[in-house]
C-alpha cells in the first residue's frame, strides 16, 4: 500500500527538515520552499495534505492554499504558522477552506494526529472527487437558512438574496437559536459572535457536531483573531464576513454555501472534510453539553 503524500512548504529550511523528520517513516514527503514549485507539485501529483508557512517573501501561504484548492480540491489544506494575523486566518477560511490552521511552535503530537485524519479524509475525497465538481442537481428539500443576528438588517438583506426559494428562520437571542436548532437541521447559519451578551461560537461549534453538513457563515464586526482561529479549528466556519458587509458579496458567498451544503447531502461520505476538533474551552465544553442535552428534550417533546 502506497504511502499518503505530505506536501510541505515554508520558506525556511529548518522547518521543513523538522516536519520532514516527523513524517517521513509515514508519508511520502515532498517539500519547498518555493510557493511556485509546490503548485507545480498539486498539478502533477496526487497529493493528499498541503501544509503551508503563511509569511512567505513570495506568496503568503493563505494565497498558495486558495491555489491549492482550485488545482487539487481533494487534498486537504492546513495553515502552519508562528502568527496569530486577523487578515490571514480570514482568507484562510474564505479563500484557502482550511482544515485546521496550527500555530508555531507546534505540539508534534498535536500535528502528527492533525495530519493523519487529514490524510485519511483526502483519500476518501479522491475516492469520489466527482463531488467538488459545480453542483445543479434540483432537491426537492427547500434549504433552512437561520440567522443569528440582533440586527434586522441582516435579516432584510438575507431575504433580498434568497426570497422564497428558502425557509427563513430569525434568532435574535441565544433561546431562540437553540429552540430553532431543536426543531430541525439547518442548510445554512449565518450569524453573528454575539447575540446581545451571549457569546455564540460554542452554538456554531455545536451545530457542526450535530450536522456537519450545515454550512456557517460569520459575519461580525468583532476582531478577534484567536477566536477565528478556534472557529476555523472547532467549527469548521466556511466563511468569515466582517460587518459592514455588501450584499453582492454575502448573496456571492450564500449561493456558494447553499451549493455545498447540496453537494454534501448528495456525497455523505465528504462529510468528514467538515471534521471538527473537540472544543478546548472547559466553560464552552459545559454550555455544548447543555446545549445538547436542551436539544434532545426538545426534539424528544416535539416527537411526542
Amino acid at each position: 500500500m502506497s504511502k499518503p503524500t505530505l506536501l510541505l512548504i515554508d520558506d525556511e529550511e529548518r522547518i521543513l527538515r523538522s516536519l520532514r523528520m516527523l513524517f517521513f517513516m509515514s508519508y511520502n514527503v515532498r517539500m519547498t520552499t518555493d510557493p511556485y514549485e509546490a503548485i507545480r507539485i498539486l498539478r502533477e501529483e496526487k497529493v493528499h495534505v498541503v501544509i503551508s508557512d503563511q509569511r512567505m517573501p513570495v506568496m503568503q501561504g493563505s494565497e498558495l492554499l486558495r491555489i491549492a484548492r482550485e488545482t487539487s480540491p481533494a487534498s486537504m489544506r492546513i495553515l502552519l504558522t508562528g502568527y496569530s494575523d486577523l487578515n490571514a486566518s480570514i482568507a484562510s477560511v474564505n479563500e484557502g477552506e482550511v482544515f485546521r490552521y496550527l500555530l508555531k511552535p507546534w505540539s508534534v503530537e498535536d500535528v502528527k494526529s492533525v495530519v493523519a485524519e487529514a490524510a485519511a479524509i483526502a483519500e476518501a475525497s479522491f475516492a469520489v472527487q466527482s463531488v467538488f465538481a459545480e453542483h445543479k442537481a434540483v432537491e426537492n428539500i427547500r434549504p433552512r437558512v437561520l440567522i443569528m443576528d440582533h440586527e434586522e438588517a441582516t435579516v432584510n438583506t438575507v431575504r433580498e438574496i434568497l426570497g422564497d426559494r428558502c425557509e427563513l428562520v430569525w434568532a435574535h437571542n441565544a433561546q431562540l437559536a437553540m429552540e430553532e436548532l431543536a426543531k430541525q437541521d439547518v442548510s445554512v447559519v449565518i450569524s453573528d459572535l454575539m447575540l446581545g451578551d451571549t457569546n455564540v461560537a460554542y452554538i456554531l461549534k455545536t451545530i457542526k457536531q450535530l450536522n456537519p453538513q450545515t454550512q456557517c457563515i460569520v459575519v461580525t464586526s468583532f476582531n478577534d483573531t484567536s477566536r477565528l482561529i478556534e472557529l476555523i479549528n472547532q467549527a469548521q466556519i466556511s466563511r468569515y464576513l466582517p460587518k459592514p458587509v455588501s450584499k453582492n458579496i454575502l448573496a456571492r458567498n450564500l449561493e456558494s454555501m447553499l451549493e455545498r451544503f447540496h453537494a454534501l447531502r448528495n456525497q455523505p461520505a465528504m462529510q468528514k472534510r467538515q471534521t471538527v476538533a473537540p472544543i478546548s474551552n472547559h466553560q464552552e465544553r459545559l454550555q455544548s453539553g447543555n446545549f445538547l442535552g436542551m436539544i434532545n428534550r426538545l426534539r424528544a417533546r416535539i416527537a411526542v
